[in-house]
């Protein structure tokens, strides 16, 4: 049984679940993309190291106060 590209391809545009699974993979794939570019330009990945010792060290307690 040989297939042929040519009829892959046939099979992923006429078949409604196939070709409809391609392009939702194609379009999560660019607007993944989009937005990572987004990310490096705007410098989000620039310092990936400091928010997690961030979190690690001690802040002044806020006090609570009760009114009753």
């Amino acid at each position: 049984m040989n297939v042929t590209p040519q009829e892959v391809i046939h099979d992923l545009i006429t078949r409604p679940g196939l070709g409809m699974f391609a392009w939702l993979c194609t379009v999560y794939f660019l607007v993944a993309l989009v937005f990572f570019i987004w990310a490096m330009r705007s410098g989000q990945m620039k310092d990936l190291e400091t928010s997690k010792f961030d979190m690690l060290e001690d802040s002044p307690k806020k006090e609570v106060h009760n009114n009753g």
